[in-house]
């Protein structure tokens, strides 16, 4: 798979970025508008080579937008991939679902995944006959998973990254937590049931520093990132509201649940250095998963955002991706 070598390092690799990979962004990946029953408007990008090796559909975490993944959807790209990465509900460039267009909320997580389930549908006709890869990350994945268990599907392999399958929360007790959220969420739909509150401590917007970031080592990746939510005030999210993490919640409890139903072949891929996701519930997700051709790797001292890490983790993350995704299946 082409990459960028030395992201971290090399003082040309930004120039790169910028006149070929963005420049890749703009001519060759094609927004497309979706609009659900409930008349929420989605967007979601597409790059669609002439022949195809195959499909990859992304579905990224909570506040990310597509634009993020400009170097990611690249790297498939230059291997002959169609590539296709949505830009969930509430977040990106898809339509905001609070007066506030910064807070992270949404009324039932189930609202995306029946959004990637209609999303996939039109893919489905456009790549009926190419071998169909899915891609995701923190909150991506729960969506993805739970697509995966509720609908008919043509994916033949899912990766997944610092999959949402459980939230670190502090060290006060987690019963007492989930308690206080949903909590919150009852009584902001009594008492201002068109206004979503956001959770304790969560506000708007606001760019944090590298150096205190839990997202990335990259300084590179972490700059260009914060750089385009920057250029594009819309693309900016907040906190998650109490609804958000109610939901999210109950997302997560479903997916323990039905580990064992999920059939098709699962890469995981946790990183090391972990302080959004909890990696204890992945391991036990993947304990009761007992998918027999499915893997869970572990990437020592990374952090959250995998697929955005500095080189020396996220080439092994995107080696271990591109054998699952060979047509041969082999992995």
């Amino acid at each position: 798979m082409n990459r960028l070598k030395y992201a971290d390092h090399d003082p040309q690799w930004l120039v790169f970025y910028t006149e070929h990979i963005h420049r890749f962004w703009q001519h060759d990946v094609e927004q497309q508008r979706l609009t659900r029953p409930d008349g929420v408007t989605l967007s979601w990008y597409l790059h669609r080579p002439v022949h195809p090796i195959g499909l990859v559909v992304i579905s990224p975490g909570r506040i990310e937008a597509s634009v993020k993944y400009q170097e990611l959807v690249w790297n498939f790209a230059q291997a002959g991939y169609a590539v296709a990465i949505i830009d969930h509900r509430g977040q990106g460039l898809s339509d905001r679902l609070s007066v506030n267009p910064q807070q992270g909320h949404v009324e039932r997580f189930s609202d995306y995944v029946d959004d990637f389930a209609a999303m996939m549908q039109h893919l489905n006709v456009m790549y009926a006959d190419i071998p169909k890869y899915l891609l995701a990350h923190s909150m991506g994945a729960a969506i993805a998973s739970l697509y995966l268990l509720k609908y008919p599907h043509a994916i033949e392999r899912a990766a997944f990254t610092a999959p949402m399958f459980g939230i670190q929360l502090g060290k006060k007790p987690k019963w007492f937590v989930k308690w206080v959220i949903h909590v919150g969420a009852l009584l902001n739909r009594v008492v201002s049931p068109n206004q979503p509150w956001y959770v304790k401590d969560a506000g708007d917007y606001h760019a944090v520093p590298f150096a205190d970031n839990e997202l990335t080592h990259s300084a590179a990746r972490y700059q260009v990132f914060r750089e385009l939510y920057e250029a594009e005030p819309r693309l900016q999210l907040g906190g998650p509201t109490y609804q958000w993490v109610a939901q999210a919640f109950c997302a997560i409890h479903e997916i323990q649940q039905r580990a064992r139903e999920l059939q098709l072949p699962l890469l995981i891929i946790q990183a090391g250095g972990d302080t959004i996701v909890d990696n204890a519930m992945i391991e036990r997700f993947f304990k009761h998963h007992h998918g027999t051709a499915s893997r869970l790797q572990t990437i020592e001292h990374a952090k959250h955002e995998l697929l955005l890490e500095s080189d020396c983790y996220r080439d092994v993350v995107l080696d271990a991706i591109w054998a699952w995704f060979q047509p041969s299946g082999t992995g």
